[in-house]
């Protein structure tokens, strides 16, 4: 009788080791409820590739002259997007916005184009689902503009039926959601990036950063909206944003590192970026000869300027003078007497308070492809894809419009996690320009 005892108890000891054992080599898999989607590594490394402003138009307009052949503008944007994946063999891209360009500006000024957002977004869209790697979306401000869009109320619902079409059976790689219904915006989503193990290596936080000012004057019973005066990520989607890495990191029991993916820069873009060109010309440099395609990608330089210290990794500022189209800050005078003011928004302050995101990328700027590091945040842009939205609207309406003859900022933006932890960035450049291939073709077929 006592033999059997110490036997039953020599099994039960046994039993509990081993049951010890296996819980410490294998992590209970606990999905936080903040999370709509999860991607595992298969290999060591897991590499994302952002395209942005895509902006397709739709049009029907030919022309002897290739620079006003409206109908090759997508597809110019389609092959520039198909090489640059080819070169990135991404494991998963992330499309940031603006995937079209078809508001009542341009189908009022430029003959052949039209006004249906649905119909090209749906056409970039199927067309991005089409190379079988799963892809994340966020709306930038272009998308909401055109025939579903007929007044600045409208702008949510038909974000919302965008969204149904890239949660719709026909496409079957996008991982979309619409996101709480009870915080500004569409698309607000997380997506987890799992080790082999099951593991939280990397939260990426989509964000829709909203496009343009809008308010309701009740004694007019009617609403404003200004289209150089951009929005921002509101504060109920930070609160949002701030509850879900700490819930994630709780059951994680670790601060989980995130990348936020939005589509307009806020107003800190500008800050550093000044404040830069600012140490640059104390040291008697001029900020062309620093600041351009020449530097390195990813060799760092660090300065210190008037807000502290800031480095740049590479990429240029070509928009003019140093423009940063980020948040709007200041007074919005939107009717004779009737003014609000405006801050641009606390995002860097609750993303540095946090202490989890260290990337931040955007889109938006169409000649900007650069990145600084300040205070412990990556801030970049992603390279743009763009021939049309700089490239359309003739003068006196617009400047500027030869970006379909110009390569330096077009591509997309590569950034590779690893399973140690490590992130690295790295441009991934398309630096064939199609409108003078299509010039010497016609050239030579004449």
């Amino acid at each position: 009788m006592k033999r059997t005892t110490v036997v039953s108890l020599s099994i039960l000891l046994v039993i509990i080791l081993f049951g010890l054992c296996f819980s410490a080599c294998q992590k209970k898999h606990v999905t936080s409820e903040y999370v709509a989607f999860e991607v595992e590594m298969k290999g060591d490394t897991f590499k994302i590739l952002q395209l942005t402003d895509a902006h397709l138009i739709n049009a029907d307009s030919t022309s002897a002259n290739p620079a006003m052949d409206l109908t090759l503008r997508d597809e110019w944007a389609k092959t520039a997007i198909t090489e640059v994946i080819r070169a990135a063999d991404p494991d998963l891209l992330v499309v940031t916005g603006d995937t079209t360009f078809t508001l009542e500006l341009v189908t009022h000024i430029v003959p052949g184009t039209n006004d249906d957002n649905l119909e090209a977004f749906i056409k970039l869209t199927d067309f991005i689902d089409g190379f079988n790697i799963p892809w994340l979306f966020c709306f930038g401000n272009h998308d909401e503009e055109g025939y579903l869009t007929l007044a600045p109320e409208d702008a949510v619902e038909t974000k919302r039926l965008l969204g149904r079409h890239l949660q719709s059976d026909s496409i079957k790689n996008c991982l979309f959601d619409q996101g709480p219904t009870t915080i500004n915006g569409v698309g607000n989503y997380i997506v987890n990036v799992l080790n082999k193990d099951k593991t939280v290596n990397t939260s990426l936080v989509l964000f829709d950063s909203g496009s343009y000012l809008k308010t309701y004057d009740a004694e007019l019973n009617k609403n404003y909206s200004d289209q150089r005066k951009y929005e921002y990520v509101h504060d109920d989607q930070l609160d949002w944003y701030e509850r879900a890495i700490r819930d994630i990191s709780a059951i994680e029991g670790r601060t989980v590192p995130s990348i936020i993916y939005q589509h307009i820069p806020f107003p800190e873009y500008k800050t550093v970026l000044d404040a830069y060109v600012g140490a640059l010309a104390a040291a008697g440099e001029e900020w062309s000869e620093t600041i351009n395609e020449d530097w390195q990608f990813g060799t760092a330089r660090t300065l210190s300027t008037k807000i502290g210290e800031v480095t740049y990794y590479g990429g240029i500022c070509n928009e003019e003078d140093l423009e940063v189209c980020c948040s709007f800050v200041g007074d919005w005078t939107y009717r004779k007497g009737k003014t609000l003011t405006y801050d641009g928004g606390h995002e860097f302050d609750r993303i540095t308070s946090l202490g989890s995101t260290k990337y931040v990328f955007c889109g938006h700027d169409h000649r900007n492809t650069f990145s600084f590091s300040y205070k412990g945040v990556w801030l970049g842009y992603g390279m743009s894809i763009d021939y049309s939205a700089n490239g359309l609207i003739p003068a006196p309406f617009a400047h500027n419009q030869d970006i379909y003859d110009e390569t330096v900022q077009r591509g997309g933006t590569l950034v590779t996690i690893g399973t140690d932890g490590g992130v690295s960035v790295a441009q991934v450049p398309f630096t064939r320009n199609l409108y003078q291939e299509e010039s010497e073709r016609r050239s030579q077929a004449a």
